[in-house]
């Protein structure tokens, strides 16, 4: 009889501790310096490389991913693309005038071919990776597709840097305004040309110009049908699906929709041609999820369909911009979600956490990596964010954080006390990513000696198997 009560609260002891684990999606900071956030808008916006948390970032607006993990940004106002090497934590600019960037804002702008770092870029807001590993980007302001080649160099790949509506071979074709960017496997580009109000093609083989849909700069609309006959307006961003098909998103004159290019066809995938309305008081106009229907259908709301993305899983991803959030729609059953963020308004714009409680401001740029990890270009915050799935085991704990660590004094000058929620390895780095200061049993709480580190900005590391955290501190005397 003990035997048997001993297996049944046995039995239940597991229920309750393995029957309520289940995943959910985490918001980190994947790059960016989060300090200064508080003191208010652009109060962090800068450019600075070095370990992922302490590099800065002046208006990135968009992100793609490599075959390993790695994340390139348009550094928009800094006019640079930036890469986040996510296997050492660091942040480099890897193409753009980084002499003349110190100047101010915008004084390293213009248009000019040639080495990485001789190389000048103007507010750029598109890019994407081939399977190379070469980066193409949307030079918006000079209406010039750029390659970035894997080998080194920067080269006009399309477009003359003359704003126009030319078809043709790629060196003397025109642009007007392109922002979203998307190459499939075959190296053929396609360019949501917002001036032109056109989905182009650069097809690889022939190394020309082609309009997809559209009619031009002279036929601004919204318009279903055959693409020779469908009109576009605002377009942003642009993502390719599995079966050769096209998504691309319209964000402005009471336009908050994606369209569906496929087999010679333009329809609307999801959203509205207005803002639209929603009994929901709690929520912003122009924010609802649910079910897509065809035709015009307040059933869904966006309020900013500005970047757009797959997912490993085949979800479009689509970064709501003036909603706060990132939204997913299921292309299987066509229901819209709400990945990641919170579109009630607050004084807060900035907050990690769980994918209801965390904040984004201004999100624009989205992508997601071959590991189901998704990227965000944080715009407001300048920063990056990242989406993962995460397991929570038992209720409690799915209402806090996953991990917290507290530093204290900071800025500190002989000792710097630590309290973390778990144990494990801690690191003291400097800028460079050198150690400075290690412990591989370390348990919490404890206090290390300062007294001898030279005054600067460090970063302590403190992770286990399963967490790690991350904390800037300065060392002063």
């Amino acid at each position: 009889m003990y035997r048997t009560k001993l297996i049944l609260l046995f039995s239940l002891c597991l229920f309750f501790f393995s029957g309520y684990s289940q995943k959910a999606y985490y918001v980190s900071t994947a790059a960016g310096d989060t300090a200064d956030i508080p003191k208010g808008a652009d109060s962090n916006a800068g450019w600075r490389d070095g370990i992922a948390t302490y590099a800065k970032f002046n208006g990135p607006t968009a992100v793609a991913t490599d075959t390993m993990g790695n994340v390139y940004i348009a550094d928009t106002y800094n006019n640079v693309i930036r890469k986040l090497n996510t296997t050492f934590n660091m942040v480099t600019t890897i193409a753009g005038d980084t002499t003349d960037i110190k100047k101010g804002l915008d004084s390293n702008i213009g248009f000019k071919d040639g080495t990485n770092f001789v190389a000048k870029f103007k507010n750029p807001l598109g890019i994407c990776v081939d399977k190379f590993g070469n980066l193409y980007i949307a030079d918006t302001y000079n209406n010039v597709i750029r390659e970035i080649l894997v080998s080194g160099g920067v080269i006009s790949y399309a477009g003359n840097n003359t704003p126009g509506y030319v078809n043709g071979p790629a060196a003397a074709a025109e642009f007007y305004l392109p922002i979203g960017i998307a190459v499939d496997n075959s190296g053929n580009i396609f360019v949501a040309d917002e001036g032109n109000n056109a989905i182009r093609e650069i097809v690889k083989a022939t190394d020309s110009v082609i309009t997809v849909a559209g009619l031009g700069p002279d036929s601004s609309g919204y318009v279903n049908g055959q693409t020779t006959l469908a009109q576009f307006s605002t377009l942003y961003g642009i993502a390719l699906g599995k079966k050769g098909d096209i998504y691309a998103s319209q964000f402005g004159n009471g336009v908050n929709a994606i369209r569906h290019i496929y087999n010679d066809t333009a329809t609307t995938f999801a959203g509205y041609v207005t803002y639209g309305f929603d009994t929901n008081l709690t929520a912003p106009v122009g924010y609802k999820n649910g079910k897509c229907t065809p035709g015009f259908d307040t059933a869904v709301l966006f309020n900013g369909t500005t970047g757009i993305a797959f997912d490993t899983a085949g979800n479009l991803l689509v970064a709501d911009e003036f909603n706060n959030v990132i939204r997913l729609v299921n292309t299987n059953d066509s229901v819209v979600t709400t990945l990641a963020g919170n579109p009630v308004a607050s004084d807060t714009t900035y907050l990690d956490g769980w994918h209801n409680k965390a904040k984004f401001f201004n999100p624009m740029g989205v992508t997601a990596d071959n590991k189901g990890n998704v990227y965000v270009a944080d715009l407001g915050n300048n920063l990056i964010r990242k989406i993962n799935l995460q397991t929570v085991t038992a209720i409690p704990a799915i209402n806090k954080d996953v991990t917290s660590m507290h530093v204290y004094p900071n800025p500190c000058s002989d000792r710097l006390n630590i309290v973390s929620s778990f144990n494990g390895k801690a690191e003291l780095l400097d800028v460079t990513g050198r150690i400075i200061w290690s412990n591989n049993d370390f348990k919490s709480p404890a206090v290390i000696s300062t007294s001898t580190v030279t005054p600067g900005v460090y970063f302590l590391k403190v992770s286990s198997l399963s967490s790690t955290e991350i904390q800037k501190i300065e060392v002063v005397k």
